[in-house]
């Protein structure tokens, strides 16, 4: 039954302008490949993080996650920081060597966005006291980070896991 409400759809008239005409034209359309057509592209683009002994697991994956995600919708590499989701998403009562909470580094990444390696390098030779440092956050860096929201390009928590 799904699959005659699709195939009613991609038929309709309105729909075909929509998806390769006007629309596209303007930008309000956004063809966004497969994974699966695009994995070995993308993939060969993207350099992994050497986390060391940072407990900063959660800021690193989310960090390739938003790379990845960049790369397929718009066609940039953006390197950004993981060690800035990290610092951000530091929540009261932590001691300095714990993990991140995955669904505050997700939901910063939505909302606040993050951060280049340009502002703020992902030094993993750092100590751990100096890598977390909170008083290295700028408002250039959040300014920056703002242009660098998931929400930016339509994901919500949802539509990212």
């Amino acid at each position: 039954m799904l699959s005659n409400f699709w195939h009613h759809i991609s038929s309709n008239f309105w729909f075909k302008i929509y998806t390769n005409g006007v629309a596209k034209k303007f930008g309000f359309y956004r063809n966004i490949p497969e994974w699966s057509e695009v994995c070995e592209d993308v993939m060969s683009k993207i350099t992994p993080f050497n986390q060391r002994y940072i407990p900063a697991c959660v800021a690193h994956t989310t960090a390739t996650m938003m790379k990845i995600e960049w790369y397929r919708r718009t066609g940039k590499i953006i390197n950004f920081s993981p060690r800035f989701l990290d610092i951000i998403s530091w929540t009261d009562g932590l001691p300095i060597d714990a993990g991140r909470n995955p669904n505050v580094v997700m939901e910063l990444s939505i909302r606040v966005g993050c951060c280049t390696e340009k502002l703020l390098p992902n030094d993993s030779t750092l100590p751990l006291e100096k890598y977390r440092d909170k008083t290295i956050i700028t408002s250039e860096m959040f300014a920056e980070a703002a242009k660098y929201r998931m929400s930016n390009l339509g994901s919500t928590v949802g539509s990212l896991w």
